[in-house]
């Protein structure tokens, strides 16, 4: 089973829910978003591998801007044109999670350079508790063997 992490860029909220996923990230105070700010424009649509989760499963996130559903339904589609189900990829579109704060901290750090500040703000903007239940939702979901 494949478990796809998505938001805008596949950089922060989505880097910061596989994290979660696979165990890098047990708690806030484990946020150290260094790490996170690494996916350019033209890479945005790629996968990219986090880690296997204890289950096996393979984690990923992707930057999908505001094309997480279409995103979803040709993964789905392609699982099953080769001969996997649909439930072989779970896919997470967390655009709904961005706010202000995560807003306004993406756009210091792209496009004014302004690191530091930036990424306190997009800590401050990511709800832990809100992003852990979906997080939880998915890893301790009965797992599929293909």
């Amino acid at each position: 089973m494949k478990v796809i992490y998505s938001s805008y860029w596949g950089s922060y909220l989505a880097m910061v829910a596989a994290s979660l996923h696979i165990g890098r990230i047990k708690t806030k105070k484990d946020f150290t978003l260094h790490l996170f700010n690494n996916v350019k424009d033209h890479e945005l649509g790629e996968l990219i591998p986090v880690g296997k989760d204890d289950e096996g499963r393979e984690v990923f996130v992707v930057g999908a801007k505001k094309s997480g559903t279409i995103l979803e339904k040709t993964l789905k589609g392609v699982a099953e044109t080769y001969g996997f189900s649909a439930d072989s990829v779970v896919f997470i579109d967390l655009n709904h999670f961005y706010n202000s704060l995560l807003g306004l901290g993406v756009f210091l750090i792209r496009r004014l350079n302004l690191v530091s500040i930036g990424t306190r703000l997009v800590v401050k903007g990511i709800d832990y508790v809100k992003l852990k239940k979906v997080v939880d939702s998915v890893k301790y979901k009965p797992c599929i063997r293909e």
